[in-house]
C-alpha cells in the first residue's frame, strides 16, 4: 500500500484524537488497485500514460484536461 493510505490513516487518527466521538469507516480497495495512488495517476496522465483501464472515464478526462492546462502554462 502506498503513502496515500498512510497519510489518510494518520489524518484519521489525528481527527479521532481531536474529536473522540468521531467514528471512522475505512473502505479498502481490491488487491487489483491497491498499488494506485492519486499522485501516481496524476503523473502517469501528465506523461501521456494509458490510465483509462485504472479509473472511470470522467477521471481520465479531468486528469487529461488538467494536464493540458499545465502544459499550456509551461509553453506560454
Amino acid at each position: 500500500m502506498g503513502g496515500d493510505f498512510e497519510r489518510e490513516f494518520n489524518m484519521a487518527m489525528l481527527n479521532k484524537k481531536l474529536f473522540p466521538e468521531l467514528e471512522l469507516v475505512c473502505l479498502m480497495a481490491s488487491m487489483e488497485y491497491q498499488f494506485l495512488s492519486s499522485s501516481l495517476l496524476k503523473e502517469a496522465a501528465r506523461l501521456g500514460g494509458k490510465i483509462d483501464n485504472l479509473v472511470p472515464r470522467h477521471v481520465v478526462a479531468a486528469l487529461r484536461s488538467k494536464g493540458s492546462e499545465q502544459i499550456g502554462r509551461v509553453i506560454e
